[in-house]
Parts: C-alpha cells; sequence; structure tokens
C-alpha cells in the first residue's frame, strides 16, 4: 500500500484537536488512509454501507458514544449530517484530543455546517490525489531542498514521452495501473457521477449540462489565464453563473485557484487568479488527449505538464503551514508560473518547460523579479524535462522536472 504524506499530519492534528475532518475528492484515497492509521485505540464505521446509515439517523446520539481514550472513524459522514450537532455536544463537555476522526467528499452544505457547529474544535486536513513521490515512496523533500539549493545533480529515465505518461496517468490511486482506454472510460464515468449525482443533490444547480460543459472548458484552459466574460459567452451564461459554477467545481474539487503573488507597491502586478485542473489525468482523459498527439503539440503538452507539476507543488505546500503558493504576471508581461514563499520571506520561483533545452531567456523573468520585487532571499528555478541540474548565475537552477517526487 503506498504510503500517503499527509498521514502525519492528521496524527498530529488528532494530538491537538477535539476532532479531525479528512476531506479532498472523491476516490483519492481519504478511507484507505483513515484505516491505514496507526491509531492506540479507535472504532470505523463507514455510511456508505446503507444499514450503518440507517442505524446512524435512528440514534445519532448513541451512535457517536465513546469510551475514554477511543478516536471514533466515521467514513462519508455527510450522508447523516444529523451525527455533527451530536459531535459537537460531545466535544463540547469533554476535552479529550482525537475523539472523532470523519471523511467526506465535498458536500457544499456539509462544509458549512461543519463550520457552524464546530468551528475552533476541529482540524481540517485535505488529501489531495497522489503525487509522484508518494508513487515512487520517496520523501516530500523538493521545497526544502529547493530553498537550500541542493538539487539532485541528475535524474535519469524520466523524459518528455515518461513526463507525458505521468502526467496522463495522474494520481487517483485506482487508476494508475490502468490501460489508456479503461483510465479514460473510468474519467468519464467519475465526472459525470460528480456532476450527474453529486452536484444535483447537493446544490440548486439545474443545468447539469452546462456544468459540465463549463469544467470541461476549465480543463482546457487549465494553467492558462481566461476572462470569465468568455466562459460565459461560450457556454451561453451570465457572469455571475459562470462563477457560481467555478465556485461549485472548485468545492468538489475539481479545480484549484492559485491566486497571483501582490505583496508589492508595483502598481502594474496582475490580480487575476489562474485554474488548474486538480489532477492532470482528469484533464487529459476527459479531454481526450492521447500520448502521441500531446507529444507532437508543444501547446497542449505545455499545459498538461504545467497542471502536473502544479498538482505535485501543492500537495508538498499542503504538509507544511510555512509555505504558500501563488503565481506572477504583470502588465509589462513578466511572468512566472510558481511562487512559493516561505514565512520568513524566502520564495522560490518556477517555470515550467515541457522541453528538454533552454536558454538564458528562459530565466529573464527570474532574473527581474529577484532584483525588482523580491524581498528576501530568492531562487529562481526552471524545471524541465532533461537529466542534469545547471546552475545559470546567483540563485538560478535549471533543474529537472522529476526533482519533485524522486
Amino acid at each position: 500500500m503506498i504510503k500517503r504524506w499527509q498521514e502525519s499530519n492528521v496524527l498530529s492534528t488528532l494530538k491537538y484537536r477535539r476532532a479531525v475532518n479528512l476531506t479532498g475528492a472523491r476516490q483519492c484515497g481519504k478511507t484507505t488512509l483513515a484505516r491505514a492509521l496507526p491509531l492506540a485505540s479507535s472504532r470505523h464505521y463507514t455510511l456508505d454501507d446503507n444499514q450503518i446509515a440507517e442505524v446512524a439517523k435512528s440514534d445519532p446520539a448513541g451512535f457517536v458514544s465513546r469510551t475514554d481514550g477511543e478516536t471514533m472513524v466515521i467514513d462519508e459522514i455527510q450522508k447523516v449530517p444529523e451525527l455533527l450537532n451530536c459531535i459537537k455536544i460531545n466535544v463540547d463537555k469533554d476535552s479529550e484530543r482525537g475523539q472523532y476522526l470523519f471523511t467526506g467528499s465535498a458536500n457544499l452544505h456539509f462544509v458549512k455546517a461543519v463550520t457552524d457547529s464546530l468551528a475552533g474544535r476541529i482540524g481540517r486536513i485535505r488529501l489531495r490525489t497522489l503525487s509522484l513521490g508518494e508513487i515512487n515512496g520517496a520523501r516530500p523533500d523538493f521545497l526544502n531542498t529547493a530553498f537550500r539549493r541542493q538539487f539532485p545533480d541528475e535524474i535519469h529515465g524520466y523524459d518528455r514521452r515518461k513526463l507525458i505518461q505521468l502526467a496522463a496517468q495522474g494520481g487517483y490511486p485506482e487508476t494508475i495501473e490502468m490501460d489508456a482506454h479503461e483510465r479514460r472510460n473510468w474519467f468519464t464515468t467519475y465526472l459525470n457521477d460528480l456532476i450527474m449525482k453529486d452536484v444535483r443533490a447537493i446544490t440548486e444547480i439545474r443545468k447539469l449540462d452546462t456544468l459540465r460543459d463549463i469544467a470541461e472548458w476549465l480543463l482546457a484552459h487549465s494553467s492558462k489565464f481566461f476572462d470569465v466574460n468568455e466562459l460565459a459567452a461560450k457556454t451561453g451564461v451570465s457572469r455571475t453563473t459562470a462563477e457560481n459554477y467555478i465556485a461549485t467545481l472548485k468545492a468538489m474539487y475539481l479545480f484549484d485557484e492559485v491566486r497571483p503573488w501582490s505583496k508589492s507597491d508595483y502598481s502594474r502586478a496582475g490580480k487575476r487568479s489562474k485554474f488548474f485542473a486538480a489532477d492532470s489525468a482528469l484533464m487529459s482523459n476527459i479531454l481526450g488527449w492521447s500520448a502521441e498527439s500531446v507529444y507532437l503539440n508543444d501547446d497542449m503538452c505545455g499545459k498538461l505538464i504545467e497542471t502536473w507539476a502544479h498538482q505535485n507543488l501543492a500537495i508538498l505546500v499542503d504538509l507544511d503551514i510555512d509555505y504558500e503558493i501563488y503565481q506572477y504576471r504583470d502588465s509589462q508581461k513578466h511572468e512566472i508560473d510558481f511562487l512559493i514563499e516561505r514565512s520568513d520571506g524566502a520564495m522560490l520561483g518556477i517555470e515550467v518547460k515541457a522541453g528538454s533545452s533552454f536558454s538564458a531567456d528562459d530565466f529573464s523573468h527570474l532574473k527581474w523579479f529577484a532584483g525588482r520585487m523580491a524581498k528576501g532571499e530568492f531562487t529562481g528555478i526552471v524545471l524541465y524535462s532533461g537529466e542534469r541540474t545547471l546552475r545559470f548565475g546567483e540563485g538560478l537552477y535549471a533543474v529537472p522536472l522529476a526533482a519533485l517526487g524522486t
């Protein structure tokens, strides 16, 4: 079984909080992680089991009763939201840490119910799909070593074709071993079920076909700036409706928003966010991209590899509260794919290139930012599909993309 990097965060949070909500996209591995935790004393229930769910509904107070020192693990708790108030009563009466761990996929009403009833009492942890490092059994060290400027000299076996393969494979545990045809069928069913079943059950959205059209449009524009008015016009909805639909898809953990870095007095700095598919395989499979078509099309390849890079970086950022991830673009056409800021002000600027070659020009925006915008130590990195780490001046490095997870 693949060891999840978030395991240590879940265990640590259980030591200090009365309850922990492990959330994330459907099929990302929440149940598997919850069952694998080395808890001293625990009881597990899954509300996917209709019989257990009926018992929980009929006697919610009795269902959540527990003994001292025991962690009750409840999977898919959003299916019986009545349990939340009973858990609130219990944790208000008892300050013991680690009483409850519950998992659940995104549910807009449920998220609000958790916030309203358990604010201040609960820790919330997002589990994403698998990273390359988790699949490889590696340690989550990339950000730490990058800030120390300690990169591997060489990493072999990860050329452009291999990276495209990894991006198309993505990180949903169930699909990793599938062949390309079966994986595409799985993602088609997955997206249809999320939209036609889950969204119908938890929101007032009724134009589900339009929501799916918007999802596909966002997948095709993953990693690219876009105008919401353009999206609205293409899908035949108002701007307000388009924004509401985007918010719904984010809440379902299908897309991530990367905000602009704007901690400066530079008046020309942009204020627009970028959106990324939360998993690169969702993008490539729903759009019907074959590995060969991506390999031969620089635009498709660039979007897919940058989305895959974001997926791996976001997982690392989630592990440590000291890190925040941003992007940068201004009206003078300075643009940096990712900025990762540490709490002490040190920053990584990261550009992603799908190709195996590069030039000094690829560092120009990183150099500009280091000299004009960075307040603390700045390390500029061009991630590319080559094998060797090369230095391009003080604090500037070309680094194999494989360093994200090997």
